[in-house]
């Protein structure tokens, strides 16, 4: 059965400063996935009788003119998960074939992040940044997620030809710290738990370009078009490719208003 509990509270100590905290509990049913699969593969059958995963959730979050900072700390018991039973390891560290099925973790597991916010602007132009750390306190690497996360983005906003054109174009900045990021089985269509190839520690600069005249707009993305200065070497995840540049460009037109 699902069981969910959620409480929210609000303090406004000042005019320009909200505080919120909140409680969450979640008792959620296994995926059917993890209850059952069924393949013409042998080794990927299985039947299970997995408890309910339980998550706790503390948040709180500070609004104010400075900078928006919010917290979050979770507690989570019988983590459900896949991984890879396959523990040969080819030349160059990885495994030599995949047998993924799906286990439940019985030990408690922490998770904490703090995430800061802040846009200003100046003129026409704008900077908006967020920032995010989190920790993962646990055993046995199950849960594995980047330390730091970045994003932002620095832009310019006008209207021309005596206002008929909205313009706003500019270049956003992601990056993340090297992590051991789960990988994908495609037979079950899931991501398992892997603990050989570290991904991330390379930064994505896309350029953007957003314009409306009247009923029509038009936008335009050039994103990772720094991707030929990292060397090529990126991944979403150990065994998949990171896009390198795209050009994304499209059109909207509404003849009718």
């Amino acid at each position: 059965s699902l069981t969910e509990i959620k409480g929210m509270i609000n303090y406004l100590p000042t005019s320009e400063i909200i505080v919120k905290a909140g409680y969450h509990f979640l008792s959620k049913i296994p995926d059917m996935t993890q209850q059952m699969f069924q393949s013409s593969y042998v080794n990927y059958n299985w039947l299970n009788n997995f408890s309910n995963e339980k998550i706790q959730s503390l948040t709180a979050t500070v609004e104010n003119p400075i900078v928006d900072v919010s917290a979050n700390f979770q507690v989570i018991n019988d983590k459900i998960y896949f991984s890879n039973n396959v523990t040969s390891l080819d030349e160059n560290g990885s495994p030599i074939m995949q047998l993924v099925t799906p286990k439940q973790y019985g030990k408690t597991i922490g998770y904490f992040n703090i995430k800061a916010q802040k846009e200003i602007k100046f003129g026409k132009f704008a900077l908006d940044n967020k920032v995010m750390f989190q920790q993962v306190s646990q055993d046995e690497n199950i849960v594995n997620v980047p330390s730091f996360l970045t994003r932002n983005t620095i832009y310019y906003t006008d209207r021309l030809f005596k206002k008929a054109l909205f313009l706003q174009t500019g270049i956003t900045l992601n990056y993340h710290t090297k992590y051991y990021g789960n990988d994908f089985n495609p037979i079950i269509g899931e991501y398992f738990v892997q603990n050989n190839k570290k991904i991330g520690g390379f930064p994505t600069f896309d350029f953007f370009l957003n314009a409306k005249i009247r009923t029509a707009r038009v936008y335009l993305n050039l994103e990772h078009f720094n991707s030929s200065l990292t060397g090529y070497n990126f991944y979403a995840t150990p065994t998949r490719p990171f896009h390198d540049m795209t050009l994304r460009f499209g059109i909207v037109w509404d003849f009718f208003k």
